[in-house]
Order: C-alpha cells, then structure tokens, then sequence
C-alpha cells in the first residue's frame, strides 16, 4: 500500500475524500498513471521507507540543488570548456561554487550553468552611451542664418532712407 495526501475533493474506495486526507492506495493502483487518482500525491513523510523527504523542499525523492555558500568570499573561476571535463571534475567544480557535495554530475551541470548564467555580463553592458551628433542639424542654412520669424510686427521695421 502506497500512503498519499488528496490534493482536492475526491472519490476512491468507497469514500469521499476531502483535501490534505491521507488514505491508502494499492501498490499495483498507484503505478498505473491511468487508474490511480490524480487529485492525490505521494505522503512524502511514508516515502522512502518512512524517511520522508530527503532534502526538505516539499516534493519526493530526488535532490535539488545545494544553495551557494553563504559569504563565498571570492568568485570560482569556470572554464569555457567546463562541459568537456570528466564527471569528478565537474563534480568537484560545483561542490567549490555550492560548497556541499553534489550526488551526481547531471546535479553538478545544474549547478554549474546556474552560476555561469547568473554571473554572465549583460549583454552591451559595457558599450558607450549614445552621443548627440555634433554640427548643423538639416542644411546648415539655419544654423548659419538663424531663424527667420514668420512674420514682422508693425512698426518694428522701420523704412530705411537712402542718400
């Protein structure tokens, strides 16, 4: 028998089951995906023999990622061919970034493309700031000139006396 947790309302052996009730399912009924309920979830504190949740984040089984090491004084240097190395190499990277042991090295790539892509620089975050253009702005002829007014007060011009 498997023990799980109804996730929702629902109907199994007989009853109806209320949210976060615990019940029992036949074994050959939880390994089929189609027959057994779907509002229900693995009781992860009968999982693992009655060890429950191995790493504490909620879910059942599994490992997730270590977090990095609080006040990680310097920055790990990560090669570009990271990927390349052999498991223990990539093993022993991300147990310097994260500073807990990593059970595998599909977990050690996790860990490693996290860091890397967290530490990647923006992308044109060094080019220079735009600048305006320097030099007269259309033809040059009012730059030269300067604005004309579009019309002339009265008595503003007065005529001119040729000699």
């Amino acid at each position: 028998m498997v023990k799980v947790i109804a996730t929702q309302r629902g109907y199994f052996g007989g009853e109806i089951r209320d949210l976060g009730a615990s019940f029992d399912v036949p074994d050959d009924l939880w390994k089929d995906k189609d027959r057994r309920p779907s509002w229900a979830k693995l009781d992860p504190r009968h999982a693992f023999g009655g060890k429950g949740d191995h790493d504490g984040d909620g879910a059942v089984g599994g490992a997730k990622a270590p977090e990095p090491a609080a006040g990680a004084a310097e920055p790990v240097n990560v090669p570009a061919d990271w990927r390349n190395g052999s498991a223990v190499e990539r093993k022993a990277l991300a147990k310097a970034i994260s500073g807990a042991n990593v059970p595998n090295a599909a977990e050690a790539d996790k860990i490693i493309t996290a860091y890397v892509e967290a530490n990647a620089p923006a992308p044109f975050g060094d080019a220079p700031a735009p600048e305006a253009a320097a030099g007269p702005q259309g033809n040059g002829v009012t730059a030269a000139l300067g604005t004309a007014p579009d019309w002339i007060a009265p008595g503003a011009q007065e005529p001119s006396q040729v000699d």
